[in-house]
């Protein structure tokens, strides 16, 4: 009768064919790592926090303000553009700073972090003071959508991949702490509705350059890797560069149904998260707000990403992961539906802005973690560059189909555009349960 039942049991578990984890009702989060060889705490792993959120600023700062530069752009130096057309510079950068990736960490576990984080500073810093002086479509594509793009995507894997050197149990809050540098999203919106209209477009750009290399400086010093303890540096070393990147394109992750999932997943909830950050702003325009109404738009949802990138990272390391990232895509999509498509008044659209701000940053700040859930940190890297290379693809083309619907600039068509971005959140959400019930079934209150 026993040996039935232990039958029984062990049937309901399976195991991931890389990994080797234990999936089901016996699935344990943290089975398949040495816990004693992650500090979880102590003021150089608290410090290393603090250079990673610095640097993030520099990339989540900038990319949170993507809005505030289409807008003035759109309106002044490329008035005569179709949005369709405008719409590269924005999907090129955030391609780049996803896919990029797939060279970051090689790099970075050849080199470690400082060597890779000085060409991606220099690129994105030098990207943005060029991008201070583009006045055409082609100016604007390869100064902010290759260079600053291609940069800020060599610093974005590094930064937030050392985090998972020096936290386990803790990692949700460490990176939490480390992503609420996108708080620069909420500063930098209104430092440049500030500066628009006393110095104009080109000095404005170049004062928010010059915080970013200054913010570059801090975090350089700061950060610290812990290769020398998680990773065979010579092993990894006696490889070329060429064959750790082909080792980083991990494509048989995607034979574990949980990992394929979750990619699934992120690369549509992607497509919401770049037509909502990036035309929040030129919505409110055509809803009657003034330019610099709008920069208010932007900074509302960014003030409250910054809550977002805690609070949810903080409950995570308390009922799990992908648990926390299923209700945050669900908010963010009743969001769009029950408040920013109806559009009640300007009140509503504000309060729109908010919640989606807080859920959208949630669920960007718990895709490492989430991945990570899944991944033996010495895989991490690569398994993140490999699932950010797909979700990438999902960028550099979700723009250009949204902007389809807005090229006339009305509200029907903004409805249509938002129509989208919340049936594709919707997908993400269903894509998300489907991930987690595939790791432990229907078991609703396990630790996933």
């Amino acid at each position: 009768m026993r040996t039935d039942i232990q039958a029984r049991s062990s049937s309901l578990e399976i195991k991931t064919p890389l990994l080797q984890i234990t999936t089901g009702k016996s699935y344990d989060a943290f089975a398949h790592e040495d816990e004693d060889k992650f500090p979880d705490g102590g003021w150089r792993a608290w410090t290393v926090v603090l250079g990673s959120s610095l640097g993030l600023m520099t990339v989540f700062g900038i990319m949170q303000t993507i809005s505030s530069i289409q807008v003035f752009v759109s309106n002044n130096m490329l008035k005569d553009v179709k949005m369709s057309a405008t719409s590269w510079i924005f999907s090129l950068y955030m391609f780049f700073n996803l896919s990029m990736g797939i060279v970051a960490g090689p790099l970075f576990d050849i080199y470690g972090i400082k060597k890779v984080l000085i060409p991606g500073m220099l690129l994105n810093c030098i990207g943005l003071y060029a991008t201070a002086f583009s006045t055409k479509l082609w100016h604007f594509i390869l100064s902010f959508g290759f260079a600053s793009g291609i940069g800020s995507g060599m610093m974005m894997n590094p930064l937030m991949s050392v985090i998972s050197h020096w936290f386990l149990r803790r990692r949700g809050i460490a990176n939490g702490f480390a992503q609420a540098g996108s708080i620069a999203g909420v500063l930098f919106p209104i430092m440049l509705r500030s500066l628009y209209p006393k110095l104009g477009y080109s000095s404005s750009m170049c004062i928010m350059a010059s915080i970013c290399v200054f913010l570059c400086f801090l975090s350089f010093f700061l950060v610290q890797d812990r290769r020398s303890v998680l990773t065979d540096k010579d092993t990894v070393k006696g490889r070329s560069l060429w064959k750790n990147i082909r080792m980083v394109l991990d494509f048989r992750s995607f034979k574990e149904k949980p990992f394929s999932l979750l990619v699934v997943a992120l690369f549509f909830n992607e497509f919401s998260l770049l037509l909502v950050i990036t035309y929040i702003g030129t919505y409110g325009e055509v809803r009657g707000m003034s330019e610099s109404d709008s920069y208010l738009l932007v900074t509302a949802m960014n003030a409250a990403g910054v809550v977002g990138k805690l609070v949810p990272n903080y409950f995570s390391d308390k009922i799990g992961r992908f648990n926390v990232m299923i209700l945050v895509s669900s908010i963010m999509t009743i969001s769009i539906f029950a408040l920013w498509l109806p559009y009640y008044n300007r009140a509503a659209l504000y309060t729109f802005s908010c919640i989606y701000g807080f859920a959208f940053a949630g669920s960007y700040s718990m895709t490492p973690v989430t991945i990570s859930q899944i991944s033996l940190t010495r895989q991490f890297g690569s398994r993140y560059a490999t699932a950010y290379l797909v979700v990438a693809f999902g960028n550099l083309i979700s723009m250009p189909i949204g902007s389809q619907f807005i090229n006339q600039q009305t509200i029907h068509g903004y409805n249509n555009m938002i129509i989208f971005a919340g049936c594709t959140t919707l997908i993400a959400t269903t894509f998300f349960i489907l991930s987690r019930t595939s790791i432990v079934g229907r078991c609703l209150f396990k630790f996933v």
